[in-house]
């Protein structure tokens, strides 16, 4: 009975144990369960919060990306050259403007060193100069490589959100057309002032040659029974025509001229002169072929046919004489109804024109030949002018040169306003003479 009693307590403590672990459990889970649900309430709470801020980020990101491609889109659109280097003299921004100016492209350029890339101008200049020795630059010209273009340079350090220098910005504007209209306005005001005095000279030669030439056929009529002395008086004679002859063209050259408009067939005039031309090569034994290529309509504007004969026989002459005992003078006329103009080419194979004659070659007095006046292309292009027209020229030394005149066909405005008449002091029209 007693160890009945005793297992029966036993078991009661089992059970009660048992009950008590159970409760416990219980309240363990339900403690988790409200721990778990926190929990997750804050995980949901988290994830709104992440879902936020990834939607705030991809935002900020959307506008970073579209502020980035604004402004390298900005930096392509500026008609200024933009280069960028690091502190290691590396370039890490080109622009299409750089690319254009300098023959390169963005590629070949971005992430080489500035003296690799811009190695044929000064090497120590723009940013590379700001990058070793400190102050930026303000206005300063120098050469780029490549196209070899005239700019104007001003040089920016770079800096980061602490003021720490991370590299340098140059800027470039191209100012070679600028300095090449500096240069030709001063050379207009050089020839301005050329022309007056030699048009006072022409005018003041005018009227002694008038008496030299007089007096001289006076003493060739009396010096009739004495043949060598009369060609002396022809030396003379000539000599005056010669003077004369400057004399107008200096007159020409200096003064307001009216032009006289016809109706002018111009391929009867080349082939005129293209004739003209060859005899003059056959007569001195020149192995110089002169031909032309024509349309076969009659090519028909309005100009003064004297002028157009000057123009082109000029040309020509000139094209012989460049090349020599041997070569070959193209002239080529082509018509452009829709433009309203004709082209006219005069091509050689002779020795060429060096590259610093080329801006030289229509100023009045420049001359390479020792017999020459400088006054022939002058003369070539007053007259082109007076038309409306155009003279191109494109030459290598040693492989011939091309000259290119485009006149109008029809004038644009009324023939008597292409030009205004100016009457030498004798009551004549100057007029070139060739």
């Amino acid at each position: 009975m007693d160890e009945s009693k005793a297992g029966h307590k036993g078991q009661e403590g089992e059970i009660d144990a048992l009950v008590n672990a159970f409760r416990y459990f219980t309240e363990a889970t339900s403690t988790l369960n409200v721990a778990y649900r926190r929990l997750e309430k804050r995980i949901e709470d988290l994830t709104l919060q992440l879902e936020e801020k990834d939607r705030l980020l991809y935002s900020r990101l959307r506008d970073l990306d579209r502020l980035s491609k604004y402004l390298n889109s900005l930096l392509e659109s500026i008609s200024s050259g933009v280069v960028a280097v690091d502190l290691e003299g590396q370039i890490t921004i080109f622009n299409r403007t750089a690319a254009e100016m300098t023959g390169l492209t963005a590629e070949s350029a971005i992430g080489r060193t500035y003296e690799e890339v811009m190695g044929d101008a000064e090497v120590d200049s723009g940013a590379l100069h700001t990058l070793r020795h400190g102050p930026e630059l303000r206005s300063v010209e120098k050469r780029l490589p490549g196209k070899g273009l005239q700019v104007q340079v001003g040089t920016t350090w770079v800096v980061d959100s602490l003021g720490d220098r991370i590299g340098v910005v140059e800027v470039f504007d191209d100012v070679s057309t600028l300095r090449s209209l500096e240069q030709r306005f001063e050379q207009q005001k050089t020839l301005s002032a050329l022309g007056e005095m030699a048009a006072a000279v022409a005018h003041e030669l005018r009227n002694p040659l008038a008496g030299i030439g007089g007096f001289a056929a006076i003493l060739k009529e009396e010096l009739a029974d004495d043949p060598k002395r009369q060609k002396l008086v022809n030396k003379v004679i000539q000599g005056v025509h010669n003077l004369e002859r400057v004399a107008n063209n200096l007159l020409f050259l200096t003064r307001r001229t009216e032009i006289k408009r016809e109706s002018i067939d111009l391929k009867r005039v080349l082939t005129d002169i293209v004739q003209l031309l060859d005899a003059e090569v056959h007569s001195k034994e020149l192995q110089v072929e002169v031909s032309a290529r024509m349309p076969e309509e009659n090519v028909t504007l309005l100009a003064d046919e004297a002028l157009l004969k000057m123009i082109f026989t000029n040309f020509g002459r000139n094209a012989i004489q460049a090349v020599g005992s041997e070569g070959r003078v193209k002239f080529r006329l082509d018509w452009m109804m829709l433009n309203n103009q004709v082209r006219v080419e005069v091509a050689d194979n002779g020795c060429g024109i060096p590259d610093e004659n080329l801006h030289k070659l229509f100023n009045p007095f420049f001359t390479t030949r020792a017999e020459g006046t400088g006054l022939g292309l002058a003369l070539v292009k007053k007259a082109v002018d007076l038309h409306k027209g155009d003279i191109r020229v494109e030459s290598r030394s040693g492989e011939g040169s091309r000259f290119t005149v485009t006149l109008p066909i029809r004038p644009l405005v009324p023939a008597q306003e292409a030009g205004l008449k100016d009457l030498s002091p004798d009551g004549q029209e100057p007029r070139a003479v060739t």
